[in-house]
């Protein structure tokens, strides 16, 4: 493969000297200006040809690199995107989506920027696009359910995080939904939820704050009240109490 390329290249070479030299002085027949033009036709089609592949090579290499290009994008979003940055972030994110168009993540967490900007109408849009280009996708359910729930449509809300769940089950899904249902008033379904993301992680002491208020709205006073303990103790650093964690 290597002797193919050198012969051609050298072929070329040869080629291109002999297009290039100058013609004698005395005038040349026309049977040399012939070969000339020919030569120099040959040149000019070959440089074309050169030119046009190196072209193509570098935009399929710049084409094939944008998917790291983009995640270098939102890595950098993801640096900014905090209070008093969030137009950084938003302009990283942007970024990201112009070089890579099908990045569901980009949109993704351009969407929680815009949402934590109050634009919940970008957001939505940004979610929808996310979740067409990943259906899978648990945080973009969540993060649209949490907009729902936000809106007072706690039913759709609920549909949201349920969709988050079946895709794959987390600790965020269950105490979301959870809330969700305690909204309404639905305390047993609520307080099954808080269980299921106590399961998944028993040192949250938010879930255990909230399951204690679904208990006492429900009239379980002694199981709120272990619930407030345990998320007291989680918080000053004790070790949590096993024997507390599902107590009803």
């Amino acid at each position: 493969m290597m002797g193919t390329l050198l012969m051609a290249v050298e072929s070329f070479l040869t080629r291109w000297r002999k297009a290039v030299r100058p013609l004698p002085r005395a005038t040349p027949s026309a049977v040399l200006l012939a070969q000339k033009r020919r030569q120099r036709r040959l040149l000019h089609r070959t440089l074309a040809v050169t030119v046009l592949a190196t072209a193509g090579w570098l935009t399929y290499a710049y084409v094939a690199n944008a998917p790291d290009r983009a995640r270098a994008e939102l890595a950098r979003g993801m640096e900014k995107l905090s209070p008093g940055a969030y137009e950084e972030a938003m302009a990283h994110f942007n970024r990201a989506i112009q070089i890579w168009p099908d990045y569901s993540e980009a949109y993704l967490n351009r969407a929680v920027a815009e949402h934590d900007q109050r634009q919940k109408e970008a957001a939505l849009a940004d979610l929808d696009k996310a979740l067409d280009l990943d259906p899978d996708s648990t945080r973009a359910y969540n993060e649209r359910g949490q907009i729902y729930l936000e809106n007072g449509d706690t039913r759709r809300a609920i549909q949201e995080f349920s969709r988050s769940l079946q895709v794959t089950p987390t600790i965020e899904g269950h105490y979301q939904r959870g809330a969700a249902y305690e909204k309404l008033g639905d305390h047993q379904k609520a307080i099954a939820d808080f269980d299921a993301a106590i399961l998944k992680s028993s040192d949250a002491p938010y879930v255990y704050r909230a399951r204690a208020l679904a208990r006492l709205a429900g009239g379980d006073r002694e199981g709120a009240a272990a619930d407030q303990q345990q998320a007291r103790s989680i918080e000053t650093g004790q070790a949590p109490n096993p024997d507390v964690s599902l107590a009803h």
